[in-house]
């Protein structure tokens, strides 16, 4: 596959030349417009798109590729002989699982933005399935993306799987970072009451022994220290998850 024939470009377009052919190609051929045999055609021609895409707005792949191209012709024949191999064999439609695989591959090689492409491809075909969501969710932080995009994907994981325990924990650290407490705190406690013995939570351990201050009397003072005790800990569990998750800690 020849990226630069894929986009119908030169080999010296500009990068935003690449960037304007990939849009206008890829919503020509969006598997959404098409249906039967023709939507598999398309469901083919959108992800070459987006392979090539890849490709090319990598500066470093690109001066590769175009070294690359005086062999590439002696090889032409071959590879046209492939694909009408390809052509030749029985069509059959991808299912949203497929195009989630897919995704999973190219994020693991690298192609962060075509792995979103895909795995946003997936949702749209099924979008009751929490682990794309969260998959979205990673390949967004992976990316540079908007938090809050992150944290939309995130949440539609947990409505779909509420004791997903991850998404709640990946969750709490995003609100405590936008600065949100409340929610970083109430995702946090689920997460504890799913799954008290996480590895990724730490339970603070209680100081005894000699010296040890005596628990509060009961009462209103008393409540009131521990409910400012227990927030302060949920507070520091909050520091020390975000810690975990980001490698910081």
């Amino acid at each position: 596959m020849n990226p630069f024939d894929v986009l119908e470009i030169t080999p010296d377009a500009s990068p935003e030349d690449i960037k304007a052919a990939y849009h206008r190609l890829a919503k020509q051929w969006h598997p959404d417009r098409y249906t039967g045999d023709a939507k598999v055609e398309a469901e083919e021609k959108f992800r070459e798109l987006a392979e090539a895409f890849s490709t090319l707005k990598d500066p470093g792949k690109r001066l590769a590729l175009v070294q690359q191209m005086p062999k590439t012709a002696t090889m032409a024949a071959p590879a046209r002989e492939k694909e009408k191999e390809k052509e030749a064999e029985p069509s059959q439609e991808r299912t949203p699982e497929d195009w989630a695989t897919m995704a999973k591959e190219a994020f693991d090689e690298g192609r962060v933005e075509q792995a979103q492409a895909l795995i946003n491809y997936a949702i749209r075909l099924d979008d009751k399935k929490p682990q794309y969501h969260a998959m979205l969710a990673t390949f967004l932080e992976h990316g540079g993306g908007d938090l809050r995009a992150v944290v939309k994907a995130l949440e539609a994981a947990v409505r779909l799987a509420p004791r997903d325990v991850d998404s709640h924990l990946r969750l709490a650290a995003h609100f405590q970072t936008l600065g949100m407490a409340v929610r970083a705190q109430r995702h946090l406690q689920t997460a504890r009451e799913i799954a008290p013995n996480h590895p990724k939570l730490r339970q603070a351990a209680p100081k005894g022994g000699k010296g040890a201050k005596a628990a509060p009397a009961p009462g209103a003072k008393g409540k009131a220290q521990a409910a400012a005790v227990g927030q302060a800990s949920l507070m520091d569990q909050l520091k020390d998850l975000w810690g975990r998750l980001t490698g910081k800690g």
